[in-house]
């Protein structure tokens, strides 16, 4: 939907205005591309940029009530006021299911529901973001991490709370699902899926899950089990005209 988007769904990548490309934002240099990963960029794997990068921070001419919130609130957060306009985008994945002979259906878009080499998917339209305190800086689970299964494994974590003055309320995609774990260890673990061997051509979990651990050089107990997890991802993408953007109401009205 961003390849050549209407304005009414991105006002920077739109063809007969702006006609931004990905690259006018992500400038890459040595093969290193502008733009931090919530999930991967572990240690400078990055550089952090913004709106503000080409916007002023006090943006919005004479109305100061508007350019107060600034400081507080990300600029993305009234100016993306739903996510996945146009196509849907996926919002559950769960592997548990996973070759279980379940029957293929599909959902209102079109979209599967089930597919036998990977699970149970749900799809939502339109989704209005998860809002969330964040300072640019983010906790994640890496390999060999112990968890607690007992309740929801957050595998990343937005940093920041409103104490934090380095932090604004930001939106973000939260994605979720049910992966595999080593239930001694407590770790999350890293299946084999593909190619020889793999979880998509055995269809075994125990044999895949071993592999995988083997070839990551982690230790595996043997026993496995699927714990619920969640991600979030920033939203920063289909950036709506200004009338388009959230009035004060949408956040300080009755609800």
């Amino acid at each position: 939907s961003m390849t050549a988007p209407a304005r009414a769904l991105d006002v920077h990548m739109d063809d007969k205005s702006a006609n931004m490309s990905c690259t006018d934002c992500h400038r890459t240099e040595r093969h290193r591309i502008a733009g931090k990963a919530m999930s991967v960029s572990v240690g400078g794997g990055g550089q952090t940029m913004g709106c503000t990068d080409c916007h002023a921070g006090k943006p919005h001419k004479q109305n100061r009530d508007l350019d107060r919130h600034t400081a507080r609130v990300a600029c993305q957060t009234c100016h993306v006021p739903a996510f996945a306009r146009e196509m849907p985008t996926k919002v559950w994945w769960d592997w548990s299911t996973a070759a279980t002979a379940k029957p293929v259906t599909k959902d209102v878009y079109g979209l599967p529901l089930y597919d036998p080499a990977k699970g149970d998917f749900l799809w939502a339209k339109n989704v209005v973001p998860t809002y969330l305190w964040f300072n640019g800086a983010v906790d994640r689970v890496l390999i060999g991490d112990r968890i607690d299964p007992k309740g929801v494994v957050h595998l990343n974590q937005a940093r920041g709370n409103r104490d934090d003055q380095h932090a604004r309320i930001t939106p973000f995609k939260m994605m979720r699902g049910k992966q595999p774990y080593d239930t001694v260890n407590q770790t999350m673990v890293t299946p084999h899926l593909f190619g020889k061997g793999g979880f998509w051509v055995t269809e075994d979990w125990p044999s895949a899950i071993a592999s995988g651990m083997k070839a990551a050089g982690q230790p595996y107990s043997g026993q496995y089990g699927f714990v619920e997890t969640d991600m979030v991802w920033k939203v920063n993408h289909m950036v709506a005209p200004k009338k388009k953007a959230l009035a004060c109401d949408d956040c300080h009205g009755a609800k």
